[in-house]
């Protein structure tokens, strides 16, 4: 249910909310004539600025597309593409170089893997030119050969007849795997199928606006996670905890969360483990019920926010959550089965080994003289006051 809705909310929602805004510019299509001259330069700037952009954030992927994108344009609007043959190589090439990025990682464009990137554009240049080649070169062959492997030819160019079955390939990839960055690529690919592939109203410019405006909300979105997200627990930031801050009004209670002993922990098992227990940590203390929103403060210390509630209300809530900590069984793996021979690994038994750790918390209501930071001070007060007294409780 989990991966369907991230599927749902990254791959399937920013689709379909592309599609209707194209849809709303080919009905409202007449009130165009005044903003010819303006939608005509647009994507210079904006595929520009998206870019420029994609290349501060290190987003290459993005930033290669989005290049070729305006030399495409730059070259279609002075009238360069002219012979059949490119005609007919551009649709099979871009789909080509999207499919490739679809695969590959994002590194850095000052890089030494930009050269490994051009050097795959190029290849699948070399490709699509080559096949677009032998298509209009030997168009009987070509059929008898696609036939031999039982593919009808019928009701498509034969230079178009690998595009389908990548385009299948690529977007059972994006819906699989989604995220920000790949459906931005399957946008990009949907809107230049449609300029070559799909009869349409819609001139190269708003298409290649709505690339832009794509590859611009990406980079926002994922910068705005980069600060406002934990990367490792993938719970909100202490930015985003003050933040929230802001908007809370009078009523309200802090909660200071502490793993116990995490550091000795953390020098017995490995940082590997406790990262895992944190990771743990967050999920459960993520799903406190009673209306709290927790946040990673830092280290292995979190924050819950109880808006509009006082401590009476909030007790059992972070009560049941230090119990759900407590009573969870962390099974690791032995180690020294990393270092056995593969022979002895096969036949001996997997040895289990469960810990459980434990939290303290401490939470503090606010006060009408009090500001978000003493409030805060308060909990932590209180967080320490339960630590004193035996850990693995809440206190006031």
């Amino acid at each position: 249910m989990s991966s369907l809705m991230h599927t749902m909310r990254f791959f399937i929602l920013p689709i379909f909310i592309t599609f209707l805004s194209l849809g709303l510019l080919v009905h409202f299509q007449s009130h165009w004539i005044d903003w010819q001259d303006t939608l005509h330069f647009a994507p210079y700037w904006l595929l520009a600025a998206s870019s420029l952009i994609c290349l501060q954030f290190n987003r290459s992927r993005l930033f290669y597309i989005g290049l070729l994108l305006l030399i495409f344009y730059t070259l279609q609007n002075n009238r360069l593409f002219l012979s059949p043959i490119i005609h007919q190589f551009l649709p099979l090439f871009g789909t080509l170089v999207i499919c490739m990025f679809c695969f590959i990682k994002d590194r850095g464009v000052l890089s030494v893997h930009s050269f490994f990137r051009i050097g795959g554009i190029v290849i699948c240049g070399i490709i699509a030119y080559i096949w677009v080649y032998l298509t209009m070169k030997y168009p009987v062959a070509i059929s008898q050969f696609q036939q031999s492997f039982g593919l009808s030819t019928e009701g498509s160019p034969l230079h178009l007849l690998p595009i389908y079955p990548l385009a299948i390939v690529l977007f059972a990839k994006l819906s699989w795997n989604s995220n920000l960055a790949q459906t931005s690529l399957g946008i990009c690919l949907l809107l230049w199928l449609c300029y070559f592939l799909v009869p349409t109203n819609l001139p190269l410019s708003i298409l290649f606006c709505c690339i832009a405006v794509s590859f611009l909300v990406t980079v926002l979105f994922d910068s705005y996670f980069l600060a406002y997200r934990d990367e490792l627990t993938g719970l909100p930031s202490r930015r985003a905890l003050f933040n929230l801050s802001l908007a809370l009004g009078r009523k309200y209670t802090v909660a200071m969360v502490d793993i116990d002993h995490f550091k000795s922990f953390n020098d017995t098992y490995g940082h590997d483990v406790g990262d895992d227990v944190l990771k743990l940590v967050a999920v459960k203390l993520a799903k406190v019920t009673g209306g709290g929103k927790t946040f990673r403060y830092g280290g292995e210390e979190f924050t819950i926010v109880f808006p509009r509630k006082d401590i009476d209300q909030v007790y059992s809530h972070l009560d049941d959550v230090r119990q759900s900590i407590e009573d969870y069984d962390i099974v690791l793996r032995d180690e020294s089965r990393k270092t056995s021979s593969k022979k002895n690994r096969s036949k001996a038994p997997v040895k289990k080994k469960t810990v459980n750790v434990t939290v303290s918390i401490g939470c503090a209501e606010h006060k009408s003289d009090q500001s978000f930071e003493q409030s805060m001070k308060q909990a932590d007060k209180a967080l320490y006051r339960a630590k004193d007294r035996g850990r693995n409780q809440v206190r006031f």
